[in-house]
């Protein structure tokens, strides 16, 4: 049984299930019976001191077991104390999530400096400049590792404000950003022409110079490096005229993206005008912009091109793996192929945007019976990082607050059900439609839910300043509705239990979401290499690797750091 399959079947397990199906909002609701299975946690989770909840909340006591166990993989260190009142039941779940799930720690690529590049922001967040450091360092890698000689055009899926298309620009390759907003669109061509402005400021200071590498220094500067052979001269001058004919160009569209608009994008870039022809575009030499920059397309062969994309959204992902795919079944004939897809390296992200044809897509689990399936509650657990909760006193704090609205939110429940009660009376119509029910159960998404809306951080310092603002929100008083709300709404000690079980409840549940990811990216996976394996036209020389590769820190903030990579077999592996 493959791992895929395996990871499946723990979370159709009855524990896994459960904790799924079940929202903390659920648990608050009128008439709802507890699990059989959680009443040995469940007592634990709410076994708190009668004056006040715990120094060390019951919910970090799991989530430092999920930590430290992912860290050791069981490796047979210690556990700290704080850990061993964690029940045995629960101790196991968590065991078998780690053994199941994807490990995440990040692949070691060339000379990437986080700090190095630091300065070089320009409106990027520290996490986004480790990301698109990172990922163009990697593609640098790639194309060194293969053929560099043939391969100079990329297209950016979902560029967005264009960072990584800038930065693989500078590597001297030429480049299509699409996009389907065209605010983005044209937020990166804001940022291009900025960066062009500072480079010709540079420039004119005489700074350029001392950026140009010599022929015994690899430049690590993502923004400037080329393919520049190791023959070019030291000197300045004659710097700028080779790399003349090796800095790339960037073309920004806006289009709406889906497998079939994305080839049909890359086929008018690629021959926007004449055979043979030079076509013209806005470039750069060393700090200068130069219009026409040769990007030129050879009759009859076709066009190398890798396929990018950085946090590819919802189906953005399999979009993009569709397009790949489609265009490498084609007959290897140049009459019939007039651009070839010859690598591919995507980051996902946005699960819950998938559409319901995005999974299964692995014959192993499109076969099965019944088929697999991935709810709506589920895909939202995906995007968790539960891992990084406890990383530094910051990140602590942000996640107890993250518990803390979860929890009063589930609270508050009852009275939401008697608002949206009486909405129903006056309307003469229920408030919440039967469809699309079993889709969203586990997700706590109810209209009642969605009238509140949003609260300002502040208002999550305390139950009652939570429940001020709440009931003015929503106005209801809770006096004229106090016969029909449970004990806890009044009563501190039993209100404190239920905060501490649900805060283990939503835990537990976000502990689930590297697992439900790891099932996500497999999947992909394996239907990629089964989608490669048949293709009728697979001669061994076109043969592809796929595999899956950690590209970012998580600790940097980077949740999606898993990149799903094609390439040519024949170039040499760095995944």
């Amino acid at each position: 049984m493959s791992k895929l399959e395996l990871i499946y079947q723990q979370l159709c397990s009855l524990p896994a299930s459960e904790l799924l199906s079940i929202h903390p909002n659920d648990l608050a609701a009128s008439g709802f019976q507890l699990p059989r299975s959680w009443k040995g946690w469940w007592e634990w989770a709410t076994s708190i001191d009668d004056q006040n909840t715990p120094c060390f909340p019951r919910w970090m006591s799991v989530l430092h077991y999920y930590s430290t166990t992912s860290d050791d993989q069981r490796t047979g260190n210690q556990v700290p104390s704080n850990q061993s009142s964690i029940p045995p039941d629960l101790k196991v779940l968590i065991d078998e999530i780690i053994r199941a799930q994807l490990s995440r720690d990040p692949v070691t690529i060339g000379n990437t400096s986080e700090s190095g590049n630091a300065h070089r922001s320009y409106g990027m967040s520290p996490k986004k400049e480790h990301e698109v450091s990172r990922m163009s360092e990697y593609i640098d890698q790639l194309l060194c590792s293969g053929s560099t000689d043939t391969l100079h055009h990329i297209v950016d899926v979902g560029s967005g404000q264009g960072y990584v298309s800038r930065a693989l620009q500078n590597l001297g390759l030429h480049v299509l950003a699409l996009d389907s907003n065209e605010i983005q669109t044209s937020g990166a061509e804001r940022w291009k022409a900025k960066e062009l402005a500072r480079r010709q400021k540079q420039f004119k200071r005489g700074k350029d110079a001392q950026s140009v590498p010599d022929s015994n220094h690899h430049c690590t500067d993502p923004l400037f490096r080329s393919h520049v052979p190791t023959s070019v001269p030291a000197a300045c001058t004659a710097s700028k005229i080779i790399m003349r004919s090796y800095m790339g160009s960037l073309t920004h569209q806006t289009i709406c993206i889906n497998s079939i608009t994305l080839e049909s994008s890359i086929h008018e870039w690629l021959f926007s005008g004449e055979d043979d022809q030079i076509t013209s575009c806005t470039s750069m030499i060393g700090d200068l912009p130069v219009d026409g920059a040769e990007r030129r397309i050879h009759r009859g062969k076709p066009v190398p091109v890798m396929m990018v994309a950085l946090h590819a959204c919802g189906s953005l992902t399999p979009d993009v793996l569709r397009a790949f795919l489609s265009n490498h079944r084609r007959p290897s004939a140049p009459s019939a192929r007039i651009w070839t897809a010859q690598a591919l390296v995507v980051v996902g992200c946005c699960y819950n945007l998938m559409a319901l044809e995005d999974f299964p897509l692995s014959r192993s689990l499109r076969e099965r019976t019944p088929v697999a399936t991935l709810p709506l509650a589920s895909r939202h657990l995906a995007a968790q990082i539960p891992s990084q909760w406890l990383r530094n006193e910051k990140s602590t704090r942000e996640t107890s607050l993250a518990i803390r609205k979860v929890v009063f939110r589930a609270l508050l429940q009852p009275v939401l059900e008697i608002i949206g009660a009486r909405e129903s009376v006056a309307n003469h119509a229920a408030t919440s439609s039967s469809y699309h029910v079993e889709e969203l159960r586990g997700a706590g998404q109810t209209p009642e839910n969605r009238r509140l809306g949003k609260l300002p951080d502040a208002a999550y310092k305390d139950w009652e300043t939570f429940l001020d603002h709440a009931t003015s929100k929503t106005g209801v008083r809770l006096d004229q509705i106090a016969a029909q709300l449970p004990v806890y709404i009044y009563n501190e000690h039993r209100r404190r239990q239920l905060e501490s079980a649900l805060s283990v409840l939503h835990v537990l549940r976000c502990i689930m979401g590297p697992l439900i990811e790891s099932l996500i990216l497999l999947d992909r996976y394996e239907w990629v290499r089964e989608e490669l394996s048949q293709s009728s036209d697979l001669q061994e020389s076109s043969a592809m690797d796929v595999g899956l590769v950690n590209l970012f820190d998580q600790a940097t903030g980077s949740g999606r750091n898993v990149a799903i990579v094609i390439k040519p077999r024949e170039w040499p592996s760095i995944i």
